[in-house]
Order: C-alpha cells, then sequence, then structure tokens
C-alpha cells in the first residue's frame, strides 16, 4: 500500500471511530458538562467549568473537521488530525488525574471513573489505529502513575503504599495486554476479510465467466455456422442471406457487451426521446411473433400521450429479458402476459408494467432476483444476469425497478422512468 493511501485508509478509519456515531459523541459531551457543573459548583473552581467546556469545544471542532466532506487525506492531514487527538485526550485525561489528588473520596471515584471511561472509549474505538493506539496506551500508562503517586503521597503506611502500586501498576499491565490483544485480534480479522474480499472477487469472475459464456458461444456458433455456409453456396443470394444472418449475430454479441455494461452502470446511453404509445404497440407486435402461441401478448388500457428520453436500444433488451422472464415463469402451460402503463405526473415519472399469470416468487426470493448471477433457473438456462441488467438500466435511467407478487398469481414488474 502506497503512503497516501495508508494515510487515506487511516484517516478513514479515524472518521468511523471518532466521528460516525451521534448518540455516543451527544452521550459522552452531555456526562462531561454536567460532570464539569456539578464539579464546579461543589468546589467553587473555575477550573473545572474550563476544563469540561473546553473539552467539548474542542472534541467538537475536532469532529466537525474530521466530517468534513472535503478533509484533505495526505500525510499532513492525518498528522494534524493525529495532534489535535492527543491534545483532546491529554486535556481530558488530566482533570481525572487531578481530581484524584483532591482531598475527597468523592472526587478521587470521579477521577477514577473518568479515567476508566476513557480506558473503554479507546479499547472500542482506537484499537484500529496503530500510533494513535500506542499513545492512548501511553497516556493511560502515565495516568495510572500519576494516580497511584497522588494515593501514594496520602498514605502513610508502608504496606498499603506497596499494594496501591503493586494494584496500579498490575491493572495497568493488564490493560495494555488486552488493548495489545484486541489490536492484534483486529489486524488478523482486516487481513481475514481482505482474503475474503479478493476470494469473493474470484468467484464472482468464475459466475460471470460460467453465466454468460454459453449466450457468447450460441452466438459465436451462428456466426461460424453461417459463414461456413456461405462459403460453400454457390448463389450469391443465399450467401449473401446467410452474411446477413452472420452480422445479425455479431449485433447481438455486442448488444450482450452493452447490456453488461448497462448492468454495471458504465455503458455510454444514447438517449432519444421516445413516444411510449407507438414504442409499446411496436414493442407488443413484436412480442407475439417472438413468444410461443401458448403466451397471449395483451397490450391493455389506453396507452398515454407520453415521452420518455432513454437508450431506445436498451429499454427494448430491458423488457424483452422481462418479457422472457415472464414466459419461462409461465411454461410449458403458456398464459398471458399482460403489457400496461401507470403514468404519475405529479411525480414526473411513468411505470411500464409487465405481468405474467405465472406461480409467482416466493417472497424469500423476491428481494434476490436481481442479485446478479442469482437464478431459479437450471444450470446452463440462464446467466442470472436478466433482471440485474434491466436494473441496472432502470437506475443508470434515473429510475428504478420494483417487483411484486400479484394477488391473482404471478409476478409485476415495473420499470418506472422519468418522464421527458
Amino acid at each position: 500500500m502506497t503512503d497516501p493511501a495508508k494515510y487515506r485508509r487511516q484517516i478513514e478509519i479515524l472518521r468511523h471511530a471518532d466521528a460516525t456515531s451521534v448518540t455516543e459523541i451527544l452521550t459522552r459531551h452531555a456526562i462531561v458538562a454536567g460532570a464539569a457543573l456539578l464539579l464546579w459548583i461543589s468546589t467553587a473552581q473555575p477550573l473545572m467549568l474550563l476544563w469540561g467546556f473546553g473539552y467539548i469545544l474542542l472534541n467538537g471542532a475536532y469532529i466537525f473537521i474530521l466530517r468534513a466532506p472535503n478533509l484533505p487525506k495526505g500525510r499532513g492531514a492525518y498528522g494534524a488530525l493525529f495532534l489535535a487527538s492527543m491534545i483532546i485526550s491529554t486535556w481530558y485525561a488530566g482533570m481525572t488525574v487531578y481530581l484524584t489528588t483532591l482531598d475527597s473520596r468523592a472526587y478521587e471515584f470521579i477521577g477514577i471513573c473518568g479515567l476508566i471511561g476513557l480506558g473503554l472509549y479507546n479499547l472500542s474505538r482506537h484499537t484500529d489505529l496503530t500510533f494513535l493506539a500506542l499513545w492512548d496506551t501511553l497516556l493511560l500508562t502515565l495516568c495510572v502513575m500519576g494516580i497511584v503517586l497522588a494515593f501514594v503521597t496520602k498514605t502513610e503506611t508502608q504496606s498499603h503504599q506497596i499494594a496501591i502500586v503493586f494494584a496500579g501498576f498490575g491493572i495497568n499491565a493488564y490493560y495494555m495486554m488486552t488493548y495489545l490483544s484486541m489490536m492484534r485480534t483486529r489486524a488478523t480479522l482486516r487481513s481475514a476479510q481482505e482474503a475474503e474480499v479478493q476470494s469473493q472477487k474470484m468467484r464472482a469472475v468464475g459466475q460471470l465467466t460460467s453465466g454468460i459464456a454459453h449466450d457468447f458461444n450460441n452466438i459465436l456458433t451462428v456466426i461460424r455456422g453461417n459463414l461456413d455456409l456461405a462459403s460453400e453456396l454457390p448463389d450469391p443470394a443465399e450467401r449473401e442471406t446467410m452474411l446477413d444472418e452472420a452480422r445479425t449475430g455479431c449485433d447481438r454479441a455486442a448488444h450482450l457487451v452493452r447490456q453488461l455494461l448497462a448492468f454495471s452502470r458504465k455503458s455510454q446511453m444514447m438517449r432519444s426521446d421516445i413516444a411510449l404509445a407507438p414504442f409499446l404497440e411496436a414493442f407488443a407486435l413484436s412480442l407475439r411473433r417472438l413468444l410461443p402461441e401458448s403466451v397471449r401478448v395483451v397490450l391493455s388500457g389506453t396507452l398515454p400521450d407520453l415521452t420518455l428520453r432513454a437508450d431506445r436500444q436498451l429499454l427494448e433488451t430491458a423488457l424483452l429479458n422481462c418479457a422472457i422472464n415472464a414466459r419461462d415463469a409461465m411454461h410449458p402451460e403458456g398464459g398471458v402476459l399482460r403489457l400496461s402503463v401507470h403514468a404519475d405526473p405529479g411525480a414526473h415519472e411513468v411505470a411500464i408494467l409487465i405481468e405474467d399469470t405465472g406461480p409467482g416468487v416466493p417472497p424469500a426470493m423476491i428481494d434476490r432476483i436481481t442479485e446478479p448471477f442469482f437464478t431459479t433457473k437450471q444450470v446452463g438456462e440462464g446467466s442470472g444476469l436478466g433482471l440485474s441488467m434491466v436494473k441496472g438500466f432502470a437506475e443508470q435511467s434515473g429510475g428504478r425497478l420494483e417487483l411484486r407478487n400479484r394477488p391473482s398469481r404471478g409476478l409485476q414488474v415495473a420499470l418506472i422512468l422519468p418522464l421527458v
């Protein structure tokens, strides 16, 4: 990992540790403010107010900077944030030691509780930050030494002094061992997570390869077969027909690549204005030719006079994917595939609905069928990318894809797109 990447990652970990939990931040500041007010009332020392509200001011500014969206993420920024964190933790810890030097059991108890709180905070949040974790450990050690000295000076019996030193340094040693153990555990977990991510990438590549290989093989078979036939046919007209079929196969291959890019949201979409009613009438007509006779295609309702701005070819492919999924859901009995439109001018969007009369989708699967490579078909019968590509196209077009089971059986797919 390069230095810029290392510091960028450390700043992200620091941001996640110190500036993401609003509830924890507000609770911590409220406790410090309340403690400062109570200590000021009981001791009449303005130092207590200075400590409490000074901490809130410093920590608030630090969190505000950490949450800034344009925060620099280089070595200088990390060094400044590291220094700020050191100052804030020292400011807080100093008062905990000071309270134990006062001649009052209550103040000693408050000081020790404050130091325990600092230790718990560091254990829960800073064990992913190597240098800051080392500073936290050093600071806690210095605070324990200070508290031990404060109690030793207030105790006259030598055996009690030895017991205090033993207890203080024993607790500190145990804390340090626990802290370092947590750092090692988190480092091991982080390595395991990185290895799992890499493994998932390799599995995804394998799934992609096996999922779409048969699609490309089918296309290549058509191209190669037609080229072989064209080379053997003496009639120029028949040869031209074979060459046209081969060209169509090439177009299908390019189309499949565009679908994959739409799924990954990296394709350059060629948007144009599409009159919705003529487009759907033509699409329904082509579906009737494409689908078997057992599937009846119905274009229901009055089509509104609306205009979309989208990539026409990708829109046709998305609707065709939905129609083929509906056909497969009703196969082999057949059924009714219904196309309709639901317009919402107030939301400035329109939903193209594709409904089938199949068995529907089990509720446990309906949220998963748009996941890449998730398919209910047999191996080799589908890549599991159809609805994923439709979802990618919808989101890249500024819309969304919604699926729901109909009460009368069958699945309703709503391709929702913005109006011009």
